[in-house]
């Protein structure tokens, strides 16, 4: 993923959480739940886009003005992206470092960006995919911008489903 589509998302995320509580001009409508994810669909048409969610199953730390932290992947046919993933951190993070990611074993680095993650090249991207599909659970570790460290833990139980629905739903 390159930073300018990483914008888009940002743009496009606070809009899809918004519609998908509820609180957006135009709410998301939710497609079905697969285990542990929740499918979205917004807009109509050509215009339409379509995320698969899922929330921490445990988050440290937990609490305080943090937001609930999330996993986000977003397909957004008019642009050409299919199955692009972003985690919702739900703090501010310290600019410049990286967001460390595990799928059972497996390690990746994301970036940041506000309160954000993003995967930065499309081909690691794929592969983290493919290691959400495979695995079991995923851990995301951050420093937060006032030097504090999260650790999010997700499960991935349903996380296939969830890719295929918003392929079909979406396309």
């Amino acid at each position: 993923m390159t930073r300018h589509r990483s914008a888009m998302i940002v743009t496009f995320g606070g809009l899809f959480l918004a519609g998908a509580i509820g609180l957006g001009a135009s709410a998301a409508e939710l497609l079905g739940t697969h285990a542990d994810w929740k499918i979205y669909r917004h807009g109509t048409g050509g215009e339409s886009m379509c995320f698969a969610v899922t929330e921490a199953s445990e988050k440290n730390p937990a609490g305080g003005e943090r937001q609930t932290p999330h996993i986000y992947i977003t397909a957004w046919p008019k642009a050409g992206i299919r199955a692009e993933i972003s985690v919702l951190v739900g703090l501010a993070l310290k600019a410049g470092t990286e967001i460390k990611v595990e799928v059972d074993g497996t390690r990746f680095e994301l970036f940041s960006d506000g309160d954000r993650a993003y995967v930065g090249d499309s081909n690691e991207e794929l592969r983290l995919l493919e290691a959400m599909r495979r695995g079991k659970s995923m851990t995301v570790s951050a420093m937060s911008e006032a030097g504090k460290p999260t650790r999010d833990i997700y499960s991935l139980s349903g996380v296939t489903a969830a890719v295929l629905a918003i392929a079909a739903d979406c396309s």
